[in-house]
């Protein structure tokens, strides 16, 4: 019994990772809705890490598609996930930036009031 349960959990596990990898084109496809998903939300925050990883993943998973036929649909579907992962880096690049600059603004704001200086 506790070796069929265990064969089970081995095929169950085996056919989530593949349907959540790159290993099927819609695993591809839900692996770059999951990066624009990512990029969109918290882009503004990314370290230059973070950035490294999210272009590496971009580009792997592009390589990935390459190894399957599309319909004109997931085509379609797929520059759009390209395009919208395009905007929400550069939004992100620019959001982060603006970020650094408020936060230090604030900190030297910070530092000021601290000496007793007006500003």
């Amino acid at each position: 019994m506790k070796l069929r349960t265990l064969f089970f959990a081995i095929v169950l596990s085996m056919t989530l990772s593949l349907t959540t990898s790159c290993y099927t084109r819609t695993g591809c496809i839900n692996q770059m809705e999951h990066l624009r998903n990512d990029l969109r939300d918290n882009s503004a925050y990314y370290t230059i890490q973070d950035w490294e990883d999210a272009a590496r993943k971009f580009g792997d998973i592009r390589k990935r598609m390459t190894r399957y036929r599309y319909t004109p649909e997931q085509r379609r579907q797929i520059g759009e996930l390209e395009g919208q992962c395009a905007r929400y880096m550069v939004k992100g690049i620019k959001d982060g930036a603006i970020n650094g600059i408020m936060g230090v603004g604030n900190e030297i704001r910070g530092i000021l009031d601290a000496l007793g200086i007006k500003y």
